[in-house]
Formats: structure tokens, C-alpha cells, sequence
């Protein structure tokens, strides 16, 4: 504690009213929810600031080119996360020298600029990416959201990690935030009351113009269900996200499996983030659902928010089966577009979705649950649109992306005022 506190009264002086920039980063390809939350910073954010984001070198052109529209400027470096699985020893001790190589790289990249009269928000876990952001804390003030709650773990690991938050918290240049209730309980065993009340919580948001243009703009159904093969006549249950086991893709296979030897005149669709592996896709042929499941990848979407919005409306429910999650953007903007969802009663989707209130909640894991979820809002019209209706408000009223960056750029404001 000695050696970070003399650190932290090295921190180079700032400047004398506010940042000049602040600089979003993240250290992998892959690209969803944590992007689109920053973005809505973005938009805020350079109202006071000038804002960059900073990423890996071979991003994805639909990332470049959403952050183009918005005239965000981008600076890349040369390296990037593995986060693929890793089943095997040696994959494992190769994902975490690419991690380790992939941090040191990034903070060469940084030192060569002069950070002084910057703030750096940072896609990175402090027990994870502990000595970045040490490093970066002692060069700027760096801001961390966090979205999922911590897991339970070993009494070793667990002080482990709460060494690293205490020592990293006990910088004046460090700021957490939490991005739901879910999250910032998780905090308990890592650090102390007082260290955790001055944290923030501000919630993942909705775009409600992008909304708002989504629902008023000519939606024709039939020409999107050619358009991606997808059949007329069926109840299209939509996911969304990227392809894993912990979004509960494998439990929404489960599921459309049941019901399709039910004899259910069902389509289920998945708005991927990226291509399909082979060995997912042979995983998905075994299954032996055909043409009634559909998984849409970016390129076929169309590189504009816009097109996701719209292909989004030709649902007639959402299904978000989730081991673990924060809380989904993709959850909320199927919410915001009038869609009943059904989704896991975990971590902080409870937190906007109520059961038989504003959605339905099944237990994660659970494919004869989420069949029986899906099965009980086709056959329901009413329910599926009183809970539709209220998500729909209740997603518009509490989860605004222009509240969750005022109250981010206000702790900006904060931190250069203290400077």
C-alpha cells in the first residue's frame, strides 16, 4: 500500500479546468453491447469533450463504419484479446500471453501521447487487466464500467482480486462505475463501504431516436421474410448476440427442437455479431432443425443500425436464454421496439424485466422452460401484447442512454475539477 501511495502523489499534475478528450478503448475484435454503451457516451460526451476511440488494428468494417456516421475518429494499435474458447492447457497459456502482449502493446501505443489532458474509459476488468490500468492510472484519470456481476470463487482468488480493487481504488485517478445494481452488490466482498457508495451506477441505455426512427419508418414483412428466407406464415422468434455458450444459444436449439416435434409452425432467427466457425455449424446441422432456424450474420444484415432495427421488428417475440450476462442492450432495444421477450432470471436482467409484468423470466439453462415460455406467449395474443406494451414503457422511461451519459460525463466533470 505504501509503494501505491507514493505512486499515486507522483501522478503528473493536470490540467487546469477540464480534459480536453476523453478516449474510449477496448482490446478485442469482437464488438456488441459494450461498444454500442460507449457510443451513447460518445454522443454525450463531445458536447464538453473531444472524444477518439481506440481499438485494435482488423476491427469490424460495421464497427469503423458505425463510429464513422457518428464522427467518432479512431486510433488503432497492433494487437488484440483472444477471447475464443479455450478447452485445452495449451490454448489457455496461448490466450493469456496474446493478453498480456496485447496490454503491453496498447500501453506503448498510449505512451505515446501526452495523456495529461486526457480521461481514458477502458473495456478492461481490474482483476483482469490489473497492471494496464495501474499503469495507465498513474499517466490519467481512467474511468472502468462495469457491467456483470463478479462470480463466486476460491478464498485465493478472491483475495487476490481484492488486493488488486483496493490497490487500484486507492488511486485518485481511478473511478469505477456500475452499470446495474446487479453489479455493484457484487462489489461487497472486494471492497469497503466507503470505497463503494461514491461509485455510480449507470445503466446500459436505449438510443430512443434511433427507436423512435425504427418504428416510423415503411416496415414491409413479406419483403424481409424473402429477403432472408425466412417464412411468412411463421411465429419468428428472434436472439441476438454473439454466437456463444454463455448467451444460451445451444439452450435456444434445445428449445426450438421441442417444439418444432410439436408440430409448431415456428421460426427461430439469431442476429449474430459475426460468422459462424464450421464446427458450430455442423453443431447446428446435427440438431436437424433446417430452415427453421436461421442465423443472420452482420454482412447479410446491412452495415447500418438501422437495418438491425428493422429486421428486429419482424419478430414476434425475443428470446435472450443467457448464463450470464450484465444487462443486454439487446435485450432492452427488443424491449423498446414493442417485442415480448422471455429471458434468464439472472445477474441484472430482473432488473427490467419483471415477470408477467414487463416480460417472462425462465431459469438459465432450462430448454423445456423456455419451450414451454415461447409455447405460452405464441398462444397467447393478449399476454404477448400487454407484456410487449409495458416492456416497451418501461424500457423507454428508465433506460434512456442520455441519462446513463449524463451521469458519466458529470464524473468526468468531476474528476477534472478535482484536478
Amino acid at each position: 500500500m505504501a509503494q501505491v501511495a507514493a505512486a499515486r502523489d507522483r501522478l503528473p499534475a493536470r490540467m487546469s479546468e477540464r480534459a480536453k478528450e476523453v478516449l474510449y478503448i477496448w482490446p478485442y475484435l469482437e464488438w456488441g453491447g459494450a461498444q454500442i454503451y460507449f457510443a451513447g457516451l460518445m454522443k454525450f460526451a463531445r458536447e464538453k469533450y473531444a472524444v477518439r476511440a481506440v481499438m485494435p488494428e482488423g476491427s469490424a468494417e460495421r464497427l469503423l463504419s458505425y463510429l464513422e456516421r457518428l464522427d467518432v475518429p479512431c486510433d488503432f494499435f497492433g494487437a488484440h484479446w483472444d477471447i475464443s474458447p479455450a478447452p485445452s492447457l495449451r490454448l489457455k497459456l496461448r490466450r493469456r500471453w496474446r493478453k498480456a502482449y496485447t496490454e503491453f502493446v496498447l500501453a506503448r501505443h498510449l505512451s505515446q501521447k501526452d495523456l495529461r489532458q486526457s480521461i481514458l474509459h477502458v473495456d478492461a476488468g481490474p482483476w483482469q487487466s490489473f497492471w494496464l490500468l495501474l499503469y495507465l492510472s498513474l499517466r490519467s484519470d481512467v474511468f472502468v464500467t462495469m457491467h456483470t456481476a463478479l462470480p463466486a470463487m476460491s478464498w485465493p482468488r478472491r483475495m487476490e482480486w481484492k488486493l488488486k480493487f483496493m490497490l487500484l481504488n486507492s488511486l485518485r485517478s481511478f473511478h469505477l462505475l456500475a452499470s446495474n445494481r446487479d453489479m455493484l452488490k457484487s462489489l461487497k466482498p472486494y471492497l469497503p463501504e466507503k470505497s463503494l457508495s461514491p461509485i455510480r451506477i449507470a445503466y446500459s441505455g436505449i438510443d430512443r431516436d434511433e427507436i423512435t426512427k425504427a418504428l416510423e419508418a415503411d416496415f414491409d414483412r413479406a419483403r424481409l421474410c424473402e429477403k432472408f428466407s425466412l417464412g411468412q406464415k411463421d411465429f419468428l422468434v428472434f436472439g441476438m448476440g454473439q454466437f456463444i455458450e454463455r448467451k444460451g444459444c445451444w439452450v435456444l436449439l434445445e428449445a426450438a427442437k421441442h417444439l418444432l416435434d410439436e408440430g409448431h409452425a415456428i421460426g427461430f432467427v439469431w442476429l449474430g455479431t459475426g460468422a459462424l466457425s464450421d464446427e458450430d455449424r455442423l453443431r447446428i446441422e446435427a440438431h436437424g432443425l433446417g430452415q427453421s432456424f436461421r442465423v443472420i450474420t452482420p454482412a447479410e444484415i446491412g452495415p447500418q443500425r438501422a437495418d438491425l432495427l428493422q429486421l428486429l421488428r419482424l419478430a414476434d417475440m425475443f428470446a435472450l436464454p443467457s448464463f450470464n450476462e450484465g444487462l443486454p442492450i439487446a435485450l432492452l432495444e427488443a424491449m423498446a421496439l414493442g417485442k415480448a421477450c422471455v429471458a434468464s432470471r439472472i445477474n441484472a436482467i430482473p432488473e427490467a424485466v419483471t415477470d408477467h409484468e414487463t416480460g417472462m423470466l425462465v431459469e438459465a439453462g432450462d430448454p423445456r422452460a423456455l419451450a414451454a415460455a415461447i409455447r405460452e406467449l405464441k398462444a397467447n395474443l393478449a399476454l404477448r401484447e400487454r407484456l410487449a406494451l409495458a416492456g416497451q414503457s418501461f424500457v423507454l422511461e428508465n433506460f434512456d442512454e442520455r441519462a446513463t451519459a449524463r451521469i458519466t460525463v458529470d464524473c468526468y466533470d468531476a474528476c477534472t475539477r478535482a484536478s
